[in-house]
Order: C-alpha cells, then structure tokens, then sequence
C-alpha cells in the first residue's frame, strides 16, 4: 500500500510540466522550447510590429503574476539602501490596501535589479510575447476576444488615485492566458529586457533574439489601467524613457528553464 501511495505521489509530481529545479507551478509558468510567430501580419497592428517572424526560444519560466508591493516590500527590507516607488507608501511599507496590486512607478533599472535579487531576470521582449499570444497566435493574451471589464483593468482616466485605480494581481479570471499568466493586458504595462527599436524586426535573429546592443529606450509591453484596447493587444510594442518613474510601468520577472532558483 505505502508503495502504490508513494507511486501516485511521484506519478503527481513529475507528470506536472510547470515543476522543476525547486520552483512551484503557483509561481511561475512554464514555457517549452519552439518556435511561435512573432510580430503582427499584413494589413493589421502597427508599423513597428512588422513584419511578422518566425521565432525560436529556448525553454523558460515566467512569473505567473506582476510583482506586487508586497514583494517589493520584501526586497525593501533586505535592501536598505534602496527606496519605495512613487507612491502607495507609509514610510517604508506598503499602505495595507497596495500590498496585493502590482508595483508601478518603478524605473527600468530597478525592475532589473529586483528580478536579480530574486535570482531571476527580465524576460526578453520575445519571451514576453511567447507568452501573450501562445503559439495560436492570440491577439490579446486570453485570446480573440475584445478587451472588457471582465478581463483587464484598462480604460481608465485620468489619475493613478495614489493606487487605487489598480486592481489586485490576478483579479480578471477571465484574463489570464490559457497557460495561467495573470495581467499581461492591463492593469500596469511591463519593462521588458530589450533596448527598443521601431524597425527590429526587420533584422531580429531567429533564435532567441535579444533585442538590439544599444539604443535610447528599453521595451514596454501590455497596457494598463488608463490604456486603450489596441495597446493590450499581444503584439502591441512601444519604448520609452528609463529614467521616468511612470504611473502605469511594473515589472514580471523571468528565468532559464535550466536555471537553478533560489527564493529569498
């Protein structure tokens, strides 16, 4: 009997392909190694989402949710050389109603620097969007279905309410991709790894692209809370200053499929 229980625990446990190298499926998603179309195709999207490419990625994990300021708390603790974000604050601690929304107002760097203390990294503008449109070519992250109130935080004007325009990480059910990503449409956009260029496509390597060596600004990918529909579209790409703390930028952290994890 201890064995057949033994059995179906092991039968359980490996048979999950979301589960490796110490990191729990509740945390972070799965993304096997292949090739998906990237970009948007003729006639359709925005000039800097063409022309549509095909992909290679090696296999990676990405954050099933945006960080929150919870999280960011977390690292504040351990880092006392570092600062809260711009608002949704007492002090050093998140304000009680902030602590389960996602973290904004964040620079480029810093949301680098967060992922690496967790002992992981900013996702690849094409990771991102791998993980947005699937490799059936979703035009928004849960699928062909127009952006709602059902789905995304979006739409909103005019002024952030000092977070409270913001929902809780997760809350749109129906928004999450069918791999189990939360909140790539709405709710706060992402920095991405990538320097932005507007014609990159155009010369993006096959396999596993990185994005140019330099450049003026880094990707943002996702829409958010004040955005209109087209920009929670998986394949709407924009770029913008670093050094601004933006009201409507978080961050989602990202990893190597054969990266060993460990979590603070």
């Amino acid at each position: 009997m201890i064995r057949i229980i033994s059995g179906i625990f092991l039968f359980l446990l490996f048979s999950n392909p979301c589960l490796g190298k110490g990191e729990s499926d509740s945390g972070m998603v799965y993304f096997p190694e292949g090739e998906f179309e990237m970009g948007s195709p003729t006639g359709q999207g925005k000039k800097n989402e063409h022309p549509q490419h095909k992909v290679y990625l090696n296999a990676f994990y990405l954050d099933k949710y945006e960080v929150t300021f919870s999280d960011f708390e977390v690292y504040l603790e351990s880092n006392l050389d570092k600062y809260p974000t711009i608002t949704g604050w007492i002090d050093r601690k998140a304000r009680p109603d902030m602590l389960d929304k996602p973290i904004f107002g964040l620079q480029w760097k810093r949301c680098r620097n967060y992922c690496a203390w967790r002992g992981k990294r900013m996702p690849t503008e094409a990771e991102w969007e791998r993980a947005a449109r699937g490799i059936e070519n979703r035009i928004y992250p849960w699928g062909n279905e127009e952006p709602d109130k059902t789905r995304a935080n979006f739409g909103n004007c005019c002024f952030i309410q000092k977070g409270k325009v913001l929902t809780k990480t997760g809350h749109f059910k129906k928004g999450y991709t069918p791999e189990g990503v939360a909140d790539l449409g709405g709710n706060v956009a992402e920095w991405v790894g990538d320097w932005y260029d507007k014609k990159y496509y155009e010369k993006s390597p096959y396999k596993n692209p990185q994005g140019p060596k330099k450049g003026k600004y880094h990707v943002i990918r996702g829409g958010a809370w004040n955005s209109l529909p087209v920009y929670l579209r998986s394949s709407s790409r924009y770029g913008d200053s670093d050094s601004k703390d933006y009201y409507g930028i978080g961050c989602r952290c990202a990893k190597d499929a054969n990266q060993n994890y460990k979590p603070h």
